[in-house]
């Protein structure tokens, strides 16, 4: 009863041995004419020789095998049988095509079988392929400087040569994973020409032969057990040729018996040709070409019998391993389960699932060499977590859900240590109401040299409420908005007396928006183009410009005076968004992340602003869009188009908010001021993304400019739209606040 045996496995069995077949079709005068030279030259303890020379030969390449074993393992553990029957696979192919393709498959077969990153497998190989140039490179320069060259064809030019190329592929490899700033930089710009979904997945693969390796480095024994097997495994490759030079040259001595020993690594460790044993016989007797103590038979007769030992006990094994598979597999994920999020993302060096995807921004990131980027990958190395998602943050922060050695998956958020304050505040916010169940759970902080952490708790059940609005019926997402806005009043605010606060008004507008606009314009060419005009068109609506609306705003003694006169509260949350809440299924509460309490004016009007630019502008669809925009020109004026995508339901929650919500807890002056602070919140984030995405910066601008042409129009709907009609544009539907 015959095996059976995969597609895959099929299809290696036919392309080996059909390859094999060619190799000894194509070789056979060559093949003929070394069969008989042994077996007319050697002598029954000759052959008894060369089998134990075979035997230690076959002893060099499980030591190659275990040496190769010792990266691997870093990513999975496999069996060595399993190395040792790839090596000999890889080694078939190696002898019959050129290249030394059998790395490739090597390498393949052991990505495969383990199911880890061929890249990670393959750089592995190659690496240690170098290796064995400069060794063998160095060994023959040494051996030259003893022997001389005066009696033998050695050429030291060639091993020069491979020692130079090998050198500077290992040092530029060995910049690689230092993280090189020019190479991490061409790295992110070559990647960048392709399509998306290439994009990211080369983007991962080349990080992860970063990580891989950079892991691997930092352990001193098996470092050091790598280099032990390394020239234990050449000693063996030596005895063996040793071995047949004694054989078939009984009284050649000293530097003739060492050259003679040498020969066969000279022949085949640098080169990039197939073993053709032809080709392999001329090499070998280059190395005694000026000798006149050998005749050409017994030099014919040396080749012959190295090249056996190099090559026909490999052969053999990999033939039998072709057919026989006596290495211990990896098993594969059962069909149809899940994986628990510490198995497919702890390893980033495993393949049981495509998890590129989930780590987009921070590839992004990383490539660019942003400093939060850098120190989450440091964390990665040294072990202490393992990233899940990254998500973009905000100026100063970056977030990521990632999981821990035992499993625990939590959500991450570091700040670089000048910025640990703020960071800090969230903490102390949070951890002062750990028992209000309406809000994330903080878990600790960390404090490091390079940046401020805090670990938050991630709940796997619940949804983002953007999601959650649109999935369920309005009546169900409304209810949710009135859910957060009953805690936040009932447990959060501790609202003083109506007040009037100019200075507070004046500080607040100038350093955290004007200077804000002012500073991203210094630094996109764009921006501060589109600043100059008076006028500006956004989306085909011909609007007063920054500083033209600006100063009306200031002009009008009505909304100047609205935007001082607000009731505080030591205690808001500064960033509610709809993006910062969430619903913890299946029990549909509601949950708030994020607080970001950092402003001099401090109020409900804060909270319900950050609310209503998402509602009222699509704050969450503008995120999602990273399609660049282009400033234009309409009739001589600047124009900005994007698309805007927010939905019905956010316009329906936005109308609820507006006409059910803010009336029962803003004042009549505090609900029109919502729309300038809505503005001024998309003003004040140009800074950050000019940082993050220079081609979003203009549409942020357009959608801050209609913010604050909105605000404005509550005050004179009627002139306003007088005006809008008189240069062409369509009017604006207004509705004056009142009780």
């Amino acid at each position: 009863m015959f095996p059976r045996y995969s597609r895959g496995r099929l299809a290696l069995i036919v392309v080996a041995l059909l390859s094999l077949a060619g190799f000894v079709a194509f070789t056979w005068p060559s093949l003929s004419d070394m069969w008989q030279r042994l077996s007319s030259g050697l002598s029954g303890a000759g052959w008894g020789v060369l089998l134990a020379a075979s035997a230690v030969q076959l002893l060099g390449h499980v030591l190659r095998a275990a040496r190769t074993k010792v990266p691997i393992d870093n990513v999975r553990r496999g069996s060595l049988a399993g190395q040792f029957r790839h090596l000999a696979i890889g080694y078939l192919f190696n002898v019959v095509w050129p290249l030394r393709i059998g790395e490739v498959v090597r390498s393949y077969l052991v990505a495969k079988t383990l199911r880890i990153s061929f890249l990670y497998t393959l750089l592995a190989v190659v690496l240690e392929r170098l290796i064995d140039v400069v060794l063998v490179s160095v060994a023959f320069l040494v051996l030259l400087a003893v022997v001389g060259t005066s009696d033998f064809g050695v050429v030291p030019v060639a091993a020069m040569v491979a020692l130079a190329v090998s050198v500077l592929l290992i040092a530029s490899f060995a910049a690689l994973v230092r993280e090189n700033t020019l190479l991490m930089r061409v790295a992110w710009q070559a990647t960048s020409w392709l399509n998306h979904d290439l994009e990211n997945r080369a983007r991962f693969k080349l990080w992860s032969v970063i990580f891989g390796f950079q892991r691997f480095f930092r352990q001193r024994r098996q470092l050091a057990r790598y280099a032990v097997l390394t020239l234990t495994s050449w000693a063996c490759y030596g005895a063996a040729a040793a071995m047949a030079a004694f054989t078939v040259f009984p009284v050649l001595g000293g530097q003739a018996a060492l050259v003679a020993a040498a020969a066969p690594a000279g022949v085949v460790s640098p080169s990039i040709g197939n073993g053709a044993p032809g080709t392999y016989a001329e090499n070998v007797q280059s190395f005694f070409a000026g000798s006149t103590s050998l005749d050409v038979g017994t030099v014919a007769l040396f080749a012959a019998a190295s090249w056996a030992v190099v090559t026909i006990p490999v052969l053999v094994v990999a033939v039998i391993a072709l057919f026989v598979n006596w290495a211990r597999r990896t098993s594969a994920p059962i069909a149809g389960a899940e994986l628990a999020p510490s198995d497919g993302y702890a390893n980033k060096l495993g393949r049981e699932q495509d998890i590129s995807g989930s780590m987009t921004h921070f590839l992004d990131a990383y490539f660019q060499r942003q400093r939060l980027s850098q120190v989450m990958h440091r964390l990665e190395v040294d072990g202490n977590v393992s990233l899940v998602r990254f998500f973009k943050g905000g100026s100063n922060a970056v977030t990521l859900l990632a999981t821990s050695s035992d499993g625990e998956l939590f959500v991450k958020k570091m700040v670089p240590p000048e910025y640990a304050h703020r960071l800090k505040n969230q903490y102390d916010w949070l951890a002062e109401r750990a028992d209000h169940g309406e809000l994330v759970t903080v878990l600790r902080e960390q404090h490091a040299p390079d940046h401020y952490a805090i670990d938050l708790e991630y709940r796997p059940s619940s949804v983002p409420l953007f999601e959650y609005v649109h999935e369920n019926s309005f009546a169900e997402s409304a209810a949710k908005l009135s859910e957060v806005w009953a805690y936040m009043y009932g447990r959060v605010y501790d609202l003083g007396q109506l007040e009037n606060r100019p200075d507070v008004r004046d500080d607040y507008v100038t350093e955290r928006f004007v200077l804000r606009v002012r500073a991203a314009a210094e630094s996109h060419p764009a921006l501060a183009e589109a600043l100059k005009a008076d006028r500006i068109v956004v989306n085909g609506q011909e609007l007063d410009n920054f500083d033209r609306v600006l100063a009306r705003i200031q002009s009008h003694e009505i909304a100047w005076n609205d935007l001082a006169t607000f009731r505080s509260s030591a205690q808001i949350h500064g960033d509610l968004t709809v993006d910062n809440i969430l619903v913890d299924l299946p029990a549909r509460d509601v949950l708030i992340i994020d607080p970001s309490d950092d402003n001099q004016l401090r109020g409900p009007v804060i909270d319900f602003a950050r609310h209503m630019q998402s509602l009222l502008y699509g704050y969450e669809f503008l995120n999602d869009d990273d399609d660049p925009v282009v400033l234009g020109e309409q009739d001589g004026l600047p124009e900005i188009t994007y698309r805007d995508a927010r939905s019905a339901r956010y316009a329906e929650l936005a109308d609820h908010v507006e006409t059910e919500i803010m009336p029962r807890h803003l004042t009549v002056a505090e609900q029109r001021a919502v729309l300038f602070h809505v503005g001024l919140f998309y003003g004040r984030m140009l800074t950050h993304r000019v940082a993050i995405n220079a081609g979003t910066v203009l549409k942020y601008y357009g959608v801050c400019i209609q913010a604050l042409n909105g605000f404005l129009d509550q005050y004179d709907p009627t002139a306003q739209d007088e005006d809008r009609a008189a240069v062409g544009g369509p009017p604006r539907r207004q509705e004056i606040l009142s009780r």
